[in-house]
């Protein structure tokens, strides 16, 4: 074998096919990031979603055991005192509070996975009406406040 033949079988890759891979690699990261990036939006909008279901069985749970809506949320998780009225002024049967109506590591609301907080609740007492805090917009347009 001659000294040519041995320096062509060794050699790497040229500059162009160097190029090529770094086209093609860039190309498949445009495809797939954007879509692994809605992937977690996705799945704190279903977070949300189960969430806020549980929250307002939790609520009607509540009028059903109490005669009427909590007047604040946090009575989902604590027994309010005798006396106390509900949401709609009737007085609580708190006698019949079974709860508490959720479980949560912390003992607290389960936190709203835009706000990360379990306190940015918004509930409306009269109706018994709880939402996400978040000013945010989904991805189908609608404010998750409105959910």
């Amino acid at each position: 074998m001659s000294a040519r033949t041995l320096r062509r079988s060794h050699r790497g890759f040229t500059l162009i096919e160097m190029l090529i891979v770094i086209v093609v690699i860039a190309i498949l990261a445009m495809i797939v990031i954007p879509r692994l990036m809605g992937a977690g939006r996705k799945a704190k909008e279903a977070a949300l979603r189960g969430d806020l279901h549980q929250l307002r069985n939790a609520v009607q749970q509540f009028e059903a055991d109490c005669g009427d809506y909590p007047s604040a949320s946090s009575q989902l998780m604590t027994q309010p005192a005798a006396g106390t009225t509900g949401g709609q002024g009737i007085a609580l049967d708190v006698n019949g509070w079974q709860g508490p109506y959720l479980r949560t590591a912390d003992d607290n609301l389960p936190k709203d996975p835009f706000t990360d907080s379990s306190t940015t609740w918004s509930y409306t007492a009269s109706t018994g009406h709880i939402q996400s805090g978040s000013t945010l917009t989904a991805i189908n347009g609608e404010a998750y406040s409105s959910w």
